[in-house]
């Protein structure tokens, strides 16, 4: 999101050290911090919202069509790999008994 590198951070405590002073600073990043955890979560919460309601308007699915359809040489590829994994699955086929 935001692209800080370690000489921008540090500009900003410097600034910060000399406006909000030693004593107040440690609160002032407290706060900060939990402005930022709230933030993320709130984030997280709308993407997993926004996923939710693609997956139950099928949105998935249009696009899992739309890419088979304009690329039909990585669909049967993955085809392919589809069944060499089934090949190659460690579980035996249970067998059928007889009742």
């Amino acid at each position: 999101m935001f692209d800080l590198g370690w000489s921008e951070l540090m500009v900003i405590g410097i600034v910060a050290l000399i406006v909000v002073g030693p004593k107040d600073l440690p609160v002032l990043f407290r706060n900060v911090g939990r402005f930022m955890g709230k933030a993320r979560g709130m984030a997280r919460e709308f993407s997993r919202a926004m996923n939710d309601a693609a997956d139950e308007a099928g949105v998935r699915d249009v696009a899992k069509t739309l890419k088979t359809a304009t690329n039909p040489v990585s669909s049967a590829m993955d085809g392919v790999r589809d069944a060499a994994k089934s090949m190659t699955d460690p579980t035996p086929p249970q067998k059928k008994r007889r009742g």
